[in-house]
């Protein structure tokens, strides 16, 4: 078959779709809708219908509904939308475009003729043609008042008529309406008598056309009291709509007011920002990393809720509306909050931090000198600043930033923001270092654990070493260079030395969030914790069923309540299994997906005994290997020339094309 021909085709069964109309039974009109649109090919909202006969529910019987349905055209569409805005973005414009509306409602229209009879005599009307459209010709108008039934007419006025083309009613007939022979119309009330839905029904020939008095009528007649759309009315009288509804009257949709929220005016999140010399060097005294506050300086405000706009439906019945939620604006140490509690401004000079959805000022807490005998172990709710090492088996922890100006030995170093070591971690295979919320900055790690949800920056080097973070992994130094041990970042892994000819075990892992995991690992005990449950209920169960069937006289009401309260609880158990299966589900996927996007680049040479698994990728080097950027494609890990993985600097996805080669 030829292109035209198949497109041809195509467009007859769009035609032969648009005109088909379908009868459908079911329970209730939602079930009917979505039956007709699975027919049609359609999304329920496309769908046109007319309910034929409604039905019934009651104690002891019910009755299906039975509708006729179709397929709405492109024009009542666009009215639909112009509704939906209206009641979404009160009148915008934002979902009816000018586009949109040059898309649905051809360029080139043909002209129309429009005749009506009304008590007092027959009108005229001749619209005339848009665009490249056709006009009307005297054979138009003689076919439209033979179909009507008018006869009799001044030839010449017709003549006027369709010269001048006003698209105005004219009196051309004193011809009464034919008895009998009137138009009418359908009123349904629908979506909860939010929507009266008109049906108006052609006049035989001689017959009085409807007025929109008439349908006003009508509509009244069924009670409505409130939302009359007579403009409406009156446009699809004039239009001549016939068999299809359209809304005669709409109610007000009541409208929540908005929840009350709190506007920050200082970071909540921070992000390092580093700055190189014309060397590369990397310079850690200005990282912009803590955010300074003075004195009566505004921190936040609360933006109050909005009180709901209540509606009225058809029968002029008030529809109550939700009041915004209300939020609370908290006041943490060294903070002032007003009288009305909206404004919260800095008590005191020093470090604002944001933790557990509470502004603080903080003073930093300054050790001059080792964390060691003199000091003890040290946790302190703030940002800490030590200007000498954390000696062997002490801890430091923070609910702030953590800044150290020498090395962290065999100790642990906890914080919820960031962490600098500006010497470095000699581990001993004992040290932890770990940012709940920040990045872990080092000048070297060795022989260390580090965790972090965020990035690990290092300058120099990385050295046997555990690593995971739930950003990227850095170590790009004049010397970065990264050998042995575990590193897994969820989006990044770069160095510009990875492995050495000595060929350690290095395994680099991208794609594993440590937040994740753990997340992963809640959820999972939760499962089986449930799990284990379910299974003796379900053993309890088993046995009162079985007590039941082998002995029905001597099963107590009591027993047989106790059997009803297991099955229920049973199926609690089911749904929150359920529930945890799919969280985690979700959770791997997410991580699977960072993966998916993630690399490791090395920027001059990466020897064998390297291992890289990206997503279900592994590949495992044998030779050494100069500048590449490594990725996950079809399930096998590729490479490509080496591009310096800043992304301010370049989108490595978009080069993927070029130099690609398969490992």
């Amino acid at each position: 078959m030829s292109l035209t021909e198949f497109l041809t085709e195509e467009l007859k069964e769009f035609d032969r779709k648009e005109k088909e109309q379908v009868e459908v039974i079911a329970d209730t009109i939602e079930e009917c809708l979505a039956i007709a649109a699975n027919h049609l090919g359609r999304k329920v909202h496309e769908i046109d219908y007319t309910v034929l006969k409604r039905g019934k529910k009651s104690l002891f019987f019910s009755e299906p509904y039975h509708i006729r349905a179709s397929i709405i055209p492109d024009d009542m569409l666009l009215d639909e939308l112009s509704l939906l805005d209206e009641h979404l973005t009160g009148g915008s414009g934002k979902l009816v475009s000018k586009e949109l509306k040059d898309l649905v409602t051809p360029k080139n229209k043909d002209g129309r003729v429009v005749v009506k009879i009304y008590r007092t005599g027959v009108f005229l009307t001749v619209y005339p043609p848009s665009g490249e459209g056709l006009e009307m010709t005297m054979a138009d108008v003689s076919k439209k008042l033979s179909f009507r039934g008018v006869a009799g007419v001044d030839q010449n006025l017709i003549n006027k008529i369709l010269k001048e083309k006003k698209g105005e009613p004219v009196l051309i007939s004193n011809q009464k309406p034919k008895p009998g022979n009137d138009s009418s119309c359908n009123v349904e009330i629908a979506q909860e008598n939010m929507r009266a839905f008109v049906t108006v029904f052609p006049a035989r020939p001689g017959g009085r056309d409807l007025e929109v008095a008439d349908v006003v009528a009508a509509l009244k007649g069924m009670g409505v009291a409130h939302g009359l759309k007579e403009d409406e009315i009156r446009k699809h009288l004039d239009e001549e709509v016939h068999n299809k509804p359209f809304i005669g009257a709409e109610g007000d949709f009541p409208v929540n007011g908005k929840n009350a929220e709190i506007k920050y005016y200082v970071r909540t999140e921070k992000k390092i920002n580093f700055k190189e010399d014309q060397s590369g060097r990397v310079d850690y005294k200005d990282l912009d990393m803590i955010e300074n506050v003075v004195v009566g300086q505004l921190l936040a405000e609360k933006i109050p809720a909005e009180k709901g706009k209540f509606g009225r439906n058809l029968f002029g019945m008030v529809l109550p509306a939700k009041d915004g939620l209300d939020t609370e604006l908290k006041q943490g140490k060294g903070t002032i909050l007003s009288e009305d509690k909206m404004r919260l401004t800095a008590e005191v000079n020093g470090q604002v931090l944001y933790v557990a959805g509470r502004l603080s000022v903080e003073t930093v807490y300054r050790i001059n000198g080792d964390v060691g005998v003199r000091t003890g172990n040290v946790t302190f709710l703030g940002s800490i600043i030590i200007t000498g090492n954390v000696e062997d088996n002490y801890s430091v922890k923070a609910a702030g930033n953590i800044e150290i100006y020498g090395t962290v030995q065999k100790a642990i170093v906890e914080a919820d923001g960031d962490i600098i070591v500006r010497q470095g971690i000699t581990g001993r295979e004992e040290a932890r270092v770990e940012s709940t919320g920040g990045n872990i900055v080092a000048k070297f790690i060795q022989n260390a654990t580090c965790i972090t949800e965020k990035d690990i920056i290092v300058q120099e080097g990385i050295l046997h070493s555990h690593l995971m973070a739930g950003g990227k992994i850095s170590c790009k130094g004049k010397r970065g260079q990264i050998v042995g041990g575990t590193i897994q970042a969820a989006q990044l892994i770069s160095a510009k030395i990875i492995g050495s000819q000595a060929n350690p075990q290095t395994d680099l892992i991208v794609g594993n969030n440590p937040k994740i995991l753990k997340q992963i690992s809640e959820f999972e005990e939760k499962k089986k914790e449930n799990q284990d449950k379910l299974d003796q209920l379900t053993k309890t169960m088993r046995t009162l069923k079985a007590r039941k069937e082998a002995d029905p006289a001597s099963f107590t009401a009591e027993q047989d309540a106790h059997l009803q309260k297991l099955e229920a609880g049973t199926k609690k158990l089911e749904k929150r299994i359920a529930e945890a299966s799919k969280d985690i589900q979700t959770l791997t996927e997410y991580m699977d997906e960072q993966a998916a996007n993630g690399r490791i680049s090395v920027e001059k040479t990466i020897f064998p005994g390297v291992t890289i698994r990206i997503r279900n990728a592994e590949y495992k080097l044998r030779h050494e290997t100069k500048a590449k950027t490594f990725y996950e494609e079809e399930s096998q890990v590729r490479s490509q020339p080496y591009e310096d993985p800043d992304e301010t600097k370049n989108d490595w996805r978009k080069k993927r094309g070029r130099g690609k080669s398969k490992n």
